[in-house]
């Protein structure tokens, strides 16, 4: 079993706090992903787990044994470092191998191993070639194997996928998805690539300044987020905030000098709370082209928007324009040639719209 419960965690460097009271329960199997941006404390948190940082207060378990103060040899967890960290005198085998010889684990099963591990991560044509005949993608994989080799209960892995270009890296999200579906063993994975956490995760837990903004699946954090930070964090390009008036239940917006009354789906938390003026969150995705309408019609508004860039991006094509003043993304089909101008029809729907509180940031609705 690979759970582990990370237990009012906290860690200080002299006056300065770095993660001020982590609790996330992982379950046995299950891809979590620490996001957040850099210096918001989830790096120390990957090495707290390791056991390479000590906590300052707070508790983990691993499978259900404290191990807050094992050393790193005694947690049965195996890390992928961001910089491979792999032995440049050892060909590949000896680098996979290499841990399991510490453990005085017989020749014969070492080389078993070995084979194994390299054939399901398709580099056992490798096993002689030293790290620096690798390509980036390759030590990667190695890097990999030599975890995999241990049989860890949980694996970490430190934005393993950093220094590879794009292409690279999504070839390897898609290996190491693979992989956790082959092995179901526990993964905790950091990144600050919201890409990587929305396609690799089963939970994601959105870190900001030591603390845990938000922890939940893919799609909760991504239509249901619970303050601006997160909001704006996870999405790309992120979700559009623009101040607005509330009348009558409806979010007043000025756009190529018109205006228009938006209905919102949360007219009646924002009521409850006595609001008159919330930030109003839409993403980029809910302002396209006019196209057929649905059968329920209740939250498409139709309106004119000016466009101040247009960006072809292949499957898509990316709009600015403004409403009350701030920069509004739109996400649009190539097929709708839309080009920067004056007065393009544009249809809003605001079913998945959201508000949040102008002084806190906190989402209302």
């Amino acid at each position: 079993m690979g759970s582990l419960l990370i237990d009012n965690v906290t860690k200080s460097f002299g006056e300065t706090d770095i993660l001020k009271g982590i609790n996330i329960d992982i379950q046995d199997g299950e891809f979590l992903i620490l996001v957040g941006p850099s210096g918001c404390g989830k790096s120390t948190l990957m090495n707290i787990i390791a056991g390479l940082e000590d906590a300052t207060s707070g508790t983990l378990e691993l499978a259900g044994k404290d191990v807050t103060l094992a050393s790193p040899k005694d947690r049965d967890i195996a890390m992928v470092f961001q910089s491979y960290a792999l032995y440049p005198t050892m060909n590949v085998a000896r680098n996979i191998s290499f841990g399991l010889e510490m453990r005085k684990v017989p020749k014969e099963e070492r080389d078993r191993i070995v084979n194994e591990v390299a054939k399901l991560l398709q580099i056992d044509h490798l096993l002689d070639r030293k790290p620096s005949q690798l390509s980036g993608g390759q030590r990667q994989r190695v890097a990999m194997g030599r975890a995999l080799a241990r049989s860890p209960r949980v694996f970490l892995f430190d934005e393993p996928l950093s220094n590879l270009d794009a292409k690279l890296r999504v070839e390897m999200r898609t290996e190491i998805k693979k992989l956790h579906k082959r092995l179901g063993t526990t993964i905790v994975y950091v990144t600050h690539d919201q890409i990587e956490a929305m396609t690799l995760a089963d939970r994601i837990a959105v870190m900001k300044d030591g603390i845990v903004q938000q922890l939940g699946t893919p799609d909760e954090i991504y239509n249901n987020p619970a303050n601006m930070f997160v909001a704006g964090f996870m999405g790309s390009p992120p979700m559009n905030f623009i101040e607005v008036d509330i009348k009558e239940g409806q979010a007043v917006v000025e756009s190529a000098g018109e205006t228009h009354h938006l209905k919102l789906p949360c007219a009646e938390a924002i009521a409850a709370k006595g609001l008159d003026r919330v930030v109003l969150g839409i993403r980029p995705e809910m302002i396209t082209e006019p196209k057929p309408a649905p059968e329920d019609q209740d939250w498409l508004h139709s309106m004119k928007l000016d466009f101040d860039v247009v960006e072809p991006m292949g499957a898509d094509t990316m709009a600015i324009g403004q409403w009350n003043g701030i920069d509004v993304h739109s996400r649009l089909s190539p097929k709708a040639g839309m080009t920067a101008g004056a007065g393009t029809e544009v249809q809003v729907n605001t079913a998945k719209a959201v508000a949040f509180d102008i002084q806190t940031g906190e989402r209302i609705c």
